[in-house]
């Protein structure tokens, strides 16, 4: 065996003198990846304060058209209540005109079509209670409204359906009513 010199393989060594990767305490020439500028930070913190203060202020504003929205729904929920009364009102009262050939005059008779209505001939104070007035021209009835609305309906002797709205709350006054709806 024979045994010659060792084999060496010549590499270059990189000069590193220039490498501007990582040195200790001097800039590097491009930014480091990850680092955000504080301008930039305080920037975004104010807009989200300002944001949550802008939703803060405004959506208190909305409160008041809500609850008026609300108040609105009841009244109508309300008005929807006294409206099927009348309605309920006008079916006993044509029930005992055909039955009988005529309107009732008799409160306690009409009471008795419906036992969920009273009858009377004074004003209206609540939906359960329907003022009842007869007239030559027909019938006419009138509830209040828990919203405080008096609602009328009349029928006249051709058997035409009124309706209407008023502050007096009697039969007599629903005998104004005139209208083809509520």
């Amino acid at each position: 065996m024979v045994r010659g010199p060792p084999f060496i393989v010549a590499c270059p060594i990189p000069d590193t003198r220039w490498v501007d990767e990582f040195q200790f305490g001097g800039r590097t020439k491009r930014p480091v990846r990850g680092s955000i500028d504080p301008r930039i930070v305080v920037l975004v913190t104010v807009l989200v304060v300002a944001g949550v203060l802008v939703y803060v202020f405004w959506s208190g504003a909305d409160e008041g058209s809500v609850e008026q929205s609300v108040v609105s729904q009841v009244d109508r929920a309300y008005d929807s209540a006294a409206q099927g009364a009348l309605g309920r009102a006008v079916v006993v009262a044509l029930t005992m005109r055909s039955q009988q050939g005529r309107y009732p005059a008799d409160l306690a008779t009409l009471s008795g079509g419906n036992p969920t209505l009273t009858f009377t001939t004074g004003p209206s104070g609540d939906p359960g209670t329907v003022s009842y007035a007869l007239g030559e021209s027909g019938f006419a009835a009138a509830v209040r409204s828990e919203s405080g609305t008096c609602w009328w309906v009349r029928i006249d002797a051709a058997g035409a359906t009124s309706y209407g709205s008023g502050s007096s709350c009697t039969g007599d006054a629903a005998m104004a009513a005139s209208d083809p709806t509520w």
